[in-house]
């Protein structure tokens, strides 16, 4: 099985676990408990926010410290496929190295959590609210459906959570997948890192947490951080398709169906343009038009009241 290195500012903390008798001779439940922070998921198993007991399904093949760092591990997975050998029970919220494996853990919310040594980090690092993506969209080969997003920090300092946001726009509008100097993505864990690993941010989809109060309960949803796209684009209903390989200027174009945004143009306007600018041996844009090559975007004039721009449909 790969290892990921855990950032150590993960939505979750493992914590120390001792082994204590079960009620199963093969079973051994930790001591402690495991605090999920906000609500979260693995895959298409809930995991509400809270205190969490770990109990390993066999104590001569697994420890409460290796039980705690994967389910931190598989907590961190941006969509929910573990590594192999591993598969979940959703059911039961049981973890094993292989169907009808004895080897792996289950974890159970806690009725009677015990304080956290050492204590939980300040949920500070979770950013408030969601950004939202309003299309199906990507960052290379890092796919990222429509919907909202929660924004966490990788540590208390480098980034903001406002810094986050704009970060996170800017690279949802990257033309290429290759992030500018020193940013770095790792696609397993959707997390954003300035040359070192507790630097930065990461994302996952969205749960809203939920209040209960006498017999009802609402979801509470937090205000909106941010949205991708911002500034008014809209993306256009077709695809533009470029037959072979061509470049305009330093901007590579392989054939392919590219996916059009537009400000201030219509949909047809903006592809005749580009079919025009396409046709142009040279590259040079006429006046007063100008190419933002890390970003596919054609302004017109630097200012970029009017503007679109233009993304690989496949990596």
């Amino acid at each position: 099985m790969m290892k990921r290195y855990l950032t150590g500012i993960v939505t979750t903390v493992a914590i120390a676990m001792a082994l204590a008798p079960s009620a199963s001779a093969a079973e051994a439940t930790c001591g402690g408990t495991f605090d999920v922070l906000h609500n979260d998921r693995i895959g298409n198993m809930q995991v509400p926010r809270g205190p969490y007991v770990i109990t390993v399904l066999e104590s001569t093949t697994m420890g409460c410290t290796e039980a705690s760092r994967l389910f931190a591990e598989f907590l961190e997975d941006w969509d929910g496929r573990l590594p192999r050998p591993w598969v979940a029970d959703n059911a039961t919220r049981t973890f094993r190295a292989g169907r009808g494996s004895s080897v792996g853990f289950r974890v159970t919310p806690s009725t009677n959590p015990t304080p956290p040594n050492p204590p939980a980090p300040p949920s500070r690092r979770v950013c408030p609210g969601y950004f939202t993506v309003l299309h199906n969209d990507r960052i290379g080969g890092f796919r990222i459906p429509k919907g909202r997003y929660r924004i966490t920090l990788l540590s208390y300092s480098g980034v903001t959570c406002q810094q986050s946001v704009r970060l996170l726009q800017r690279f949802l509008q990257d033309y290429d997948g290759v992030l500018q100097r020193p940013w770095l993505l790792d696609a397993g864990t959707g997390s954003f890192t300035r040359g070192h690993r507790h630097i930065g941010f990461r994302i996952k989809p969205y749960v809203a947490e939920t209040l209960t109060a006498g017999a009802g309960a609402k979801a509470a949803q937090g205000g909106s951080q941010g949205q991708h796209p911002s500034g008014g684009q809209s993306k256009c209903p077709a695809t533009f398709r470029v037959l072979h390989n061509d470049r305009i200027g330093k901007l590579r174009l392989k054939r392919g169906n590219y996916n059009v945004w537009v400000k201030g143009l219509s949909c047809p306007r903006s592809t005749q343009l580009f079919a025009q600018f396409l046709d142009d041996p040279n590259g040079v844009l006429p006046r007063p038009w100008v190419l933002d090559v890390q970003t596919g975007t054609f302004k017109r004039g630097r200012a970029g009241r009017v503007l679109f721009r233009v993304k690989p449909v496949n990596p």
